[in-house]
């Protein structure tokens, strides 16, 4: 999945968190809300830790490896992990509201790599047209007819 893409997830799980922690915050709880938002926030550093660390351990062969970074990396996501575990025993907030916080990262995900995948497939699909007596390129010449 491209930078980008992951970048976007993490930033509208952001806004999407803060949108409906605002909401809940009057509906449910004030500690319900806060709730799904540090869930959220922590899906987030969750996705970014992996990403880092797949990131710095897989390289194209050949690139040397940095194992320090891929060390820090690893007990950073570990720690992040670590927090929820007691935060889930602590049980500061309640129980429903990590779910509802972590499952809006999932959905944030599904769509924004749904509208990634939908991009790539038209600008296959674009360039596939654009080319004079349709000569292959050797790349995404099979979605010619999606």
């Amino acid at each position: 999945m491209p930078q980008n893409v992951l970048a976007r997830v993490q930033i509208w799980t952001i806004f999407l968190a803060m949108a409906l922690s605002a909401l809940l915050f009057f509906a449910v709880s004030p500690q319900f809300a806060l709730g799904v938002f540090l869930t959220a926030i922590w899906a987030v550093a969750g996705l970014f830790a992996l990403e880092k660390l797949l990131r710095a351990a897989v390289l194209p062969p050949g690139e040397p490896r940095n194992l320090f970074t891929v060390f820090l990396w690893g007990f950073a996501k570990l720690a992040v992990y670590g927090l929820a575990v007691w935060v889930l025993f602590s049980r500061p907030f309640p129980a429903i509201s990590h779910a509802v916080g972590f499952t809006l990262m999932m959905v944030v995900l599904v769509v924004a790599g749904a509208r990634a995948r939908d991009e790539e497939i038209r600008r296959l699909k674009q360039q596939a047209e654009d080319r004079p007596n349709g000569q292959p390129t050797g790349q995404g010449d099979q979605v010619q007819d999606v």
